[in-house]
């Protein structure tokens, strides 16, 4: 009697967590599901995670585990999850994932159908679910949209929907906006309608763009009818188009817009944002670089790269260097350190150097792109001078040392790769995100295979 009581509340106990386990997700492969969702004619539900993430951490402990989402969910998609850093990072390069969790919504032939970023309740993501399955069905589906939008440049009407539709698909909307401006008939371009769109859709606006040269040419008007929150926001537009096409430029690979960005940033006057950061971040050379890569000019890019990172190297002893870092840290320190997670933070790093901080972010910038490119002699040569000088100035940073390994390895020096790796790894905190990464290179090195 006993045996039967104990066999019946495991019954209850294994039953009710079959019913309530939330969302299965398939141990299968990104391929093998696009040959599910041909088959039972569904779409594929991809949870893009990493193990550091906290917010993917949270979804998989909480909503994807609700009785009702994964019962709506396992009725109506192939639902897997793939680490963008591990076995999912091709097909999150495929499909740009620079943000995590991404939750993505594929049809059978592998396109795009739907997409959102960040944590989501229960609510959300059944929300998110039936948006998906309607588009499919929507007469201006995501596939459809983009490959109509070449032949109606001149639509009006079509251009609003698009743009309109490609915010709601959580798919970037700026050629939309772009074409819509330009044809528009609806707002008056002076008008404080085209004021407040213009601000509701600052982040999708680019330099060198319609919308651009309607703030421009607007913007006494605009300023005249602003409230005080709003001439904030149109003080600094010219900062947020700038940083967009540089963002733009990355994503897409595009060497065009990373040259409107550039002309843009260097007319960009010096300024401080409201946490007293630099609204002009970065560093001219660094910038043009990066347009000799997306250009494809590697020789370029080789030795504009040796002339930057010789003229870091020579332009200062590191006594001195280290000098003016600890002046700069005790003066923060006394006159504008104010005690907050911001604050804690530029302090901490400016107790480490300033310059050489940034000295050291350029080598290992610059360096790595430099490494995928050079092989003779003379080149690790120069290479390995720029990173023993970074060690220099920031011997307890971990950068210098794994640059190093992989200059090494590329070499064919074994032994030397993993002791510089091994070090790099002891650098850096137990719990610190970038360790997975190097720990799978250092396997891969002692294992012989390519990195």
């Amino acid at each position: 009697m006993k045996n039967i009581g104990l066999a019946f509340f495991l019954f209850l106990f294994t039953g009710s967590v079959a019913v309530s386990q939330g969302i299965d997700f398939q141990h299968i492969s990104y391929e093998e599901a696009l040959q599910e969702a041909q088959k039972q004619d569904k779409l594929i539900f991809i949870d893009f995670y990493t193990v550091w993430c906290g917010p993917c951490k949270a979804l998989a402990k909480g909503p994807f585990l609700d009785e009702k989402l994964g019962a709506y969910y396992n009725e109506n998609f192939i639902n897997i999850k793939l680490d963008a850093e591990k076995e999912g990072r091709e097909a999150a390069r495929k499909y740009g994932v620079n943000a995590y969790p991404t939750l993505m919504y594929i049809n059978g032939q592998g396109k795009m159908v739907y997409k959102a970023t960040g944590s989501r309740d229960v609510k959300g993501l059944i929300a998110s679910g039936k948006k998906a399955i309607l588009s499919t069905n929507d007469e201006y589906s995501l596939e459809k949209l983009k490959e109509l939008l070449p032949q109606k440049q001149n639509d009006e009407k079509f251009l609003k929907i698009y743009f309109q539709k490609m915010i709601e698909y959580g798919a970037n909307p700026t050629e939309g906006i772009e074409a819509w401006l330009k044809v528009q008939t609806e707002i008056k371009e002076s008008d404080v309608d085209m004021m407040e769109f213009l601000m509701d859709n600052q982040r999708y606006l680019l330099v060198g763009g319609k919308a651009e040269q309607i703030i421009q040419e607007n913007y006494e008007e605009y300023w005249d009818i602003a409230t005080r929150a709003e001439e904030s926001t149109l003080e600094n537009f010219k900062y947020k188009m700038a940083e967009n096409t540089k963002s733009y430029a990355y994503y897409n690979k595009s060497p065009e817009a990373m040259r409107r960005f550039i002309t843009a940033w260097k007319k960009l006057p010096e300024k401080k944002n409201w946490m007293g950061g630099e609204m002009k971040s970065g560093n001219l050379m660094d910038y043009e670089l990066d347009y000799l890569l997306l250009s494809k000019d590697i020789e370029a890019y080789k030795e504009q790269a040796a002339i930057y990172l010789d003229s870091i190297v020579s332009a200062k002893p590191i006594e001195q260097i280290k000098k003016e870092d600890k002046a700069y840290y005790e003066d923060y320190k006394a006159n504008r350190y104010a005690p907050s997670i911001i604050g804690n933070a530029t302090l901490a790093k400016l107790k480490q150097g300033k310059e050489a901080r940034e000295q050291v972010a350029s080598i290992t910038k610059t360096g790595a792109y430099y490494l995928k490119h050079i092989e003779k002699a003379k080149e690790y040569k120069r290479l390995t001078a720029w990173i023993n000088y970074g060690s220099r100035l920031l011997p307890e940073d971990y950068r210098m040392d794994n640059l190093m390994a992989l200059a090494l390895y590329k070499q064919g020096k074994k032994k030397k790769a993993i002791t510089f790796k091994e070090a790099a790894l002891a650098k850096l905190p137990e719990r610190d995100k970038r360790r997975r990464s190097i720990q799978e290179e250092l396997d891969k090195m002692k294992n012989g295979e390519k990195l």
